[in-house]
């Protein structure tokens, strides 16, 4: 069966007044790898009145030596070519791997980000 993770992605513009929305949309949809041969990938594709484009993946096997998560991170090296300046980002994005251990939980995201994703756990009674 293997380890399972839930995956949250997003981009988004730290200024929309210098990096409109449809710059990060136009980038994501010209970039950011959709078609996976595999049902198992599942992911779901939401945006934020033009302010963020999020990419949500449930109960995946997120393995670096997966090819959609090398197709991923590609994306995401991509995306800090293009936003990334040598005085500023114009843009961020932050990743937050979930996995099955209570304790196992990356969030990862490019320097100047704003911290929009974070992590609540709970308890709840069946």
């Amino acid at each position: 069966m293997g380890y399972r993770s839930d995956v949250t992605l997003i981009f988004y513009s730290l200024n929309l007044d210098e990096l409109p929305f449809a710059s990060i949309k136009l980038w994501f949809d010209e970039n950011y790898p959709r078609q996976v041969a595999s049902d198992e990938w599942g992911a779901t594709f939401d945006t934020d009145d033009h302010r963020w484009v999020m990419v949500t993946y449930e109960q995946v096997k997120w393995y670096d030596d997966y090819d959609h998560v090398k197709e991923v991170r590609a994306a995401i090296g991509r995306f800090n070519d293009i936003f990334d300046t040598a005085d500023e980002q114009k843009a961020a994005w932050e990743m937050v791997e979930v996995g099955e251990e209570v304790n196992d939980i990356q969030h990862t995201h490019s320097e100047w980000a704003d911290f929009k994703l974070w992590v609540e756990r709970r308890i709840h009674l069946n």
